[in-house]
């Protein structure tokens, strides 16, 4: 550890303390790519692997689950022989995954995977595998072994010509592939050969998805969906990206394919139990809907100019408030992409786990919890809708006027926090700061449409929250915003301060915290979310959401080299792919955590166009002003919520 900081010296001495596993896991997850149709994803291995996939929906019982139990979990596999790992990309602004593979003979094999993109089929989606073959004839080999119910039950499995039928009780999984199979045990095994110059195809049917008349053409109308979609915002907050371009846009793809098409909800990520950190029990199951979260990439899209996707997850939101039978006091933190609240926690027996880490678990204990901070997410989200659209919301906004009341009698309650604290409640600073976006939020949004008697009382109530939170959440011996009333500790989440507006970037206060993050949580461009107790056991990987807010932070409070220094080295974490976990080992260098997470990707887009903001030219800075108020390095930023 030479050549380290002393905090640095200390965090990584605390993690070794605690203990380390030294399982190597088989996949790192940055070896594996992301394919949706936006109802639900499948990640796909460089070996050809289908190694999780939840059908039909995100939060479906696993039907590939090799990730976390390769002999149990069951898997898709298509692979040339002798077998080799290959290297995978996406095709250029698409979510289609190109795995190539490079023979010993020189020759290649092309499998290109991708979901069909179909609304109206939520039940019966269909995965497509295509494959060519470059320089000589590619030997190929097509395994089928599925395991239904987060591979508890091997499913009857009947060939019939080129087509395997996996069958459990109402359930079909049908494979269509360019060879016939046949049954060796608990799986199906097709061969064949893929000579150049012809495109041979597999596909996976679930629930009566049969395979497209044309599959070359189906997915050519996949790419141009995508590329529609992710060029088709006039945003010129794109200008920003600059050098990473790529990184941003595949942040925006992720993202969509994070959201549902029928509600307009996005998941936290597509996995469950991916440790975060090895042989732990931080496992938790990520495949729902976080008002905080979903919130955070609403905000995103408005920023990118996807209007109709975060309008559509407001509605969504005020259909749950409606739902609830007392209304937003009944607001849950976490739902299931279709509204369900029955979230319930329980673990699976007999899965090991990703790098052997037990418990499995399906469902959320955080959903009974009481979390103020989603009310200030929430109406941030719905100020920058205002901000942008006011005809968008000019009817609906009052369903939205609860939620501040809400907030404006619970906001003395402790709570759980963002980071949902397993023990007491406490009066996180965080939290009571979401508390003042939410009416500052407000209150903007009823000035808009005349109803300045109700934003008065906002005022005065978010008045006093600030006020609170400038007497009892800054330590003035430690210079630096504490983690909650009448502690010590520093809590990464306070960078946020300025992000949000509550206090300008170059506010003494707020360059002390960001300072004091700095020193006392991160090792080089990682950032820990805090060295306290939160009644949970065993250590965890950095934040990389924090590590990309420390980012945000420092460019917009003028240290843009060395933010920019950070945020390159952060990329790398993203692997070839550029996608992102939640959390990272800087030690072993390897990815933890569910994946990839949305907020991860949320955080990593606004700290490059912070970045670019802070080197723009001033014309674009003023045409941006309207999209990204008090972006400025120097000035105070508009609520716009976390990331």
């Amino acid at each position: 550890m030479h050549g380290l900081r002393g905090n640095e010296r200390l965090l990584l001495g605390q993690i070794a303390s605690a203990g380390r596993s030294e399982v190597e896991p088989a996949t790192s997850l940055t070896d594996l790519g992301l394919i949706g149709n936006l109802h639900t994803a499948a990640l796909v291995d460089r070996d050809g692997t289908i190694a999780w996939a939840c059908l039909p929906r995100f939060a479906s019982p696993s039907v590939f689950a090799s990730l976390l139990d390769p002999e149990r979990g069951g898997f898709a596999r298509v692979a040339p022989e002798p077998a080799v790992r290959g290297d995978q990309r996406y095709l250029p602004s698409t979510n289609l995954l190109e795995t190539r593979f490079t023979l010993p003979d020189g020759g290649r094999l092309h499998l290109i995977d991708l979901f069909l993109l179909d609304p109206d089929r939520e039940s019966s989606p269909s995965i497509l595998r295509l494959l060519e073959s470059e320089g000589s004839t590619v030997a190929v080999t097509v395994t089928f072994a599925p395991r239904f119910g987060y591979g508890a039950r091997v499913p009857a499995l009947a060939t019939r010509g080129r087509e395997v039928i996996a069958t459990d009780g109402d359930d079909r999984l049908v494979q269509t592939a360019p060879w016939p199979s046949e049954r060796q045990g608990d799986r199906a095994i097709a061969r064949g050969r893929v000579a150049p110059g012809t495109a041979q195809w597999v596909h996976l049917g679930f629930n009566g998805a049969r395979p497209p008349r044309d599959p070359v053409g189906a997915a050519a109308n996949a790419v141009a969906f995508w590329r529609t979609w992710v060029h088709g915002a006039a945003a010129p907050i794109h200008r920003l990206a600059g050098a990473w371009h790529t990184a941003v846009e595949r942040s925006e793809l992720v993202l969509k394919l994070l959201s549902h098409a029928d509600t307009g909800a996005f998941v936290a990520a597509p996995t469950t139990s991916l440790p975060e950190w090895p042989g732990g029990g931080r496992n938790w199951d990520y495949r729902y809907v976080w008002i905080r979260d979903a919130a955070f990439a609403a905000q995103a899209m408005l920023l990118l100019d996807h209007r109709s996707e975060a309008a559509a997850f407001l509605g969504w939101v005020v259909d749950r408030i409606e739902a609830a039978p007392d209304g937003p006091a009944g607001l849950r933190v976490v739902y299931g992409a279709h509204g369900e609240s029955d979230l319930t926690e329980r673990e699976i027996p007999g899965l090991r786990g990703y790098l052997d880490s037990r418990p499995v678990r399906v469902g959320n204990g955080a959903a009974a919890q009481f979390q103020l901070d989603i009310f200030g997410e929430l109406l941030a989200c719905a100020r920058l809708m205002v901000d942008l659209d006011p005809i968008a919301l000019s009817r609906r906004w009052r369903r939205l006027v609860p939620l501040a009341d809400r907030v404006a009698t619970a906001w003395r309650r402790p709570d759980r926090g963002i980071w949902e604290v397993r023990g007491p409640p406490r009066h996180f600073v965080h939290s009571k700061l979401m508390a003042w976006v939410a009416l500052d939020a407000a209150a903007g949004i009823a000035d808009r449409y005349g109803d300045s008697a109700a934003a008065r009382g906002w005022r005065r109530t978010a008045d006093r929250i600030h006020a609170t939170i400038l007497r009892r959440g800054w330590d003035p011996d430690r210079r630096t915003f504490v983690r909650s009333f009448g502690e010590h500790a520093v809590d990464a989440a306070n960078l946020r301060i300025p992000l949000v507006g509550f206090l300008p970037f170059d506010d003494p206060k707020v360059l002390a915290t960001i300072d004091r993050v700095a020193s006392d949580l991160a090792v080089g461009p990682f950032v820990y979310r805090y060295r306290a107790d939160d009644g949970l056991a065993g250590p965890e990987g950095a934040f990389l959401p924090c590590s990309f807010w420390l980012v945000e932070a420092r460019a917009r409070a003028g240290a843009e080299r060395l933010a920019r220094k950070s945020f390159d080295r952060l990329l790398r974490a993203g692997g070839t792919l550029g996608l992102f976990s939640e959390e990272y080992d800087p030690v072993r260098r390897r990815p933890l955590g569910n994946y990839p997470q949305a907020l991860t990707h949320i955080a990593l887009l606004r700290a490059a166009l912070a970045l670019g903001y802070a080197s723009a030219p001033a014309i674009l800075r003023r045409e941006l002003t309207r999209v990204w108020p008090g972006a400025g390095p120097a000035g105070p930023a508009r609520p716009m919520g976390r990331g």
